[in-house]
């Protein structure tokens, strides 16, 4: 049993894990809620579909759907294909864990399986850059689920001290500088210092692409929640917190406000910006993330 655990793909464990703990209803949910987020219209009419949660009243075609006895929905050429591009910070800081205590890789393949196997089911392309301060990768658009599961694996196997350093700047000015042609960015990343360039890099990218920002949540630096007794280090520079401190309640206090207001500038920002955003702790809330992220982006177009 445990072999065959092992050797299934991570793209399998991924829709496992929708099916079994989101459940049906919440995976048709966020099929709907996808479909929904491109609202690109041309005037050459292509084929009809079957009606999704989120299409528009005014696109039905109510005699064809009293043909098929079902309710059927007029696509247009704009809707045939779309590109998906994801963008992580690859790295040491995939290693860390959240404040579930949870491995950061483990959440981004969760997010990006789950969107990315979303845009295959519609005919979507799918294409990545992960980017660390060693090395940059660049998975072609594809419409198949063998370069979405190599990307899974390439995300999987970011943590350990061998792994180089993550560089989020890099990857947001490759962004711009490389991918021309405009998609649907989703942008997966820990916890960002905000900076001036970051502002004008997001600034930039949401005028290029449509952006969705994924954040993976950090740790207490205090220690993990269900037990600060472990205390905590940074697995970018092994710096530790000394065992003196981490019983600080001052200090905790702190802590706690800097991050709320590091957390309000970086969601203002991007609501300037026309970007939706989704922060994340734990594998089995991605899927609700996202579908909130999704149906929220919805209603900001209306």
């Amino acid at each position: 049993m445990s072999v065959q655990v092992e050797s299934q793909s991570l793209l399998s464990r991924v829709k496992s894990r929708l099916y079994v703990r989101a459940r049906r209803p919440v995976v048709h949910l966020l099929e709907g809620q996808y479909a929904s987020m491109h609202r690109g219209r041309s005037l050459d009419f292509d084929d009809l579909r079957d009606y999704q949660p989120g299409d528009e009243v005014g696109d039905i075609d109510w005699r064809a759907s009293a043909r098929h006895s079902a309710i059927m929905v007029r696509r247009y050429g704009a809707e045939r294909r779309h590109r998906l591009l994801f963008a992580v910070a690859g790295g040491r800081n995939l290693g860390a864990v959240s404040a579930a205590g949870e491995r950061k890789a483990d959440l981004a393949v969760e997010a990006v399986g789950i969107l990315g196997w979303l845009a295959l089911q519609h005919g979507d392309e799918v294409g990545a850059l992960v980017v660390d301060a060693r090395r940059n990768e660049r998975f072609p658009f594809r419409v198949g689920e063998g370069e979405l599961e190599r990307l899974l694996g390439r995300i999987h196997r970011d943590s350990g001290s061998d792994t180089a350093d993550s560089d989020l700047l890099a990857l947001l000015r490759q962004v711009r500088d490389r991918e021309r042609q405009r998609s649907l960015l989703v942008v997966v990343a820990d916890e960002v210092v905000m900076s001036s360039e970051l502002e004008e890099l997001i600034a930039t990218l949401s005028y290029q692409h449509e952006l969705l920002w994924v954040e993976l949540a950090d740790a207490h630096p205090m220690g993990l929640e269900n037990s600060r007794r472990q205390g905590s280090f940074d697995v970018a520079g092994f710096w530790a917190l000394p065992r003196v401190l981490q019983g600080d309640a001052e200090l905790a206090e702190a802590v706690v406000r800097a991050s709320d207001q590091r957390n309000e500038r970086l969601l203002q920002l991007l609501r300037r910006a026309g970007a939706s955003y989704t922060r994340i702790d734990r594998r089995d809330e991605v899927a609700p993330k996202l579908l909130e992220m999704l149906k929220t982006r919805q209603y900001d177009r209306h």
